[in-house]
C-alpha cells in the first residue's frame, strides 16, 4: 500500500492521483512543443492540449470544492492544480511568442531555437519527475524528486541568462531584442511552474503526514 492510500482519505486520494492526467498532458506539450522550435511547426497541437489541460484542470476543481475534501487541504489543493495547468499554458504562450516574430540572423536564430529546446527538454524530465513524485510511497522519496526538479529549474536560470545576455548585446534592434526577452521569460515559467508544484505537493505530504 502506497502514501496515498494510507494517509489520504478516498476523494483526496482520487484528486491526486487525477493532477497526473495534467502531468500526462505536458509531456505531449513539450513534445508538440519542441516541433515548433525546431521545425516551426504550426501551434494547433500545444494549443488543442492547452485546452485539454483547461478541462481537466476545471474538473479537478470542481471536485475539490464540491466536497468530501478536508477544509484545510482545499486551498492547497487548488494552487496545486492551477500550478500545473500553468505549465501547459506557459508552453502555449511560449510556442505563440516565437511564432510572432522571426529573428533574420540565422546563426543568432539557431542559437536561441538551441537554448530553447535545453529548457524544454530540462521541462519534460521535471515532468517525469512530477508523475514519480505523485506516485511515490514514501515521503523522502518525494523529497529527493522535489530536490531534482529543483535543480533542473536551475539550470534552466543559467540558460536564461545565456538569452539575456544576447538580448542585450549591441548588434540586435529592439524588436528582436524584447522577442528574445519574452522568450526566455516564457521558457522560464515553464520550469518555474514544474518547481512550484513540486513544493506545493511537497508541503501538502509532509503536512499530513506530520
Amino acid at each position: 500500500m502506497g502514501i496515498l492510500e494510507r494517509i489520504l482519505e478516498g476523494s483526496e486520494e482520487r484528486i491526486i492521483l487525477k493532477l497526473n492526467k495534467i502531468v500526462d498532458i505536458g509531456l505531449d506539450a513539450s513534445k508538440a512543443l519542441e516541433k515548433v522550435i525546431e521545425k516551426s511547426d504550426k501551434i494547433d497541437k500545444i494549443r488543442s492540449l492547452e485546452k485539454d489541460s483547461d478541462n481537466v484542470a476545471f474538473e479537478i476543481t470542481n471536485e475539490i470544492t464540491s466536497g468530501g475534501i478536508a477544509p484545510n487541504l482545499i486551498d492547497t489543493l487548488l494552487e496545486l492544480v492551477d500550478k500545473e495547468d500553468n505549465i501547459i499554458d506557459s508552453m502555449y504562450n511560449l510556442a505563440r511568442e516565437f511564432h510572432r516574430y522571426k529573428i533574420k540572423n540565422k546563426r543568432i536564430d539557431k542559437y536561441i531555437r538551441d537554448k530553447l529546446i535545453e529548457m524544454n527538454r530540462l521541462a519534460s524530465e521535471a515532468l517525469k519527475i512530477m508523475k514519480k513524485m505523485q506516485e511515490s510511497e514514501k515521503l523522502d522519496e518525494i523529497m529527493n524528486y522535489r530536490k531534482e526538479i529543483e535543480s533542473l529549474e536551475e539550470k534552466g536560470d543559467d540558460i536564461k541568462d545565456s538569452l539575456f545576455d544576447l538580448a542585450y548585446s549591441d548588434s540586435l534592434d529592439f524588436k528582436s531584442f524584447y522577442h528574445i526577452i519574452e522568450l526566455a521569460h516564457q521558457a522560464d515559467d515553464v520550469l518555474d511552474n514544474c518547481e512550484d508544484s513540486s513544493d506545493i505537493f511537497f508541503t501538502i505530504m509532509s503536512s499530513i503526514v506530520t
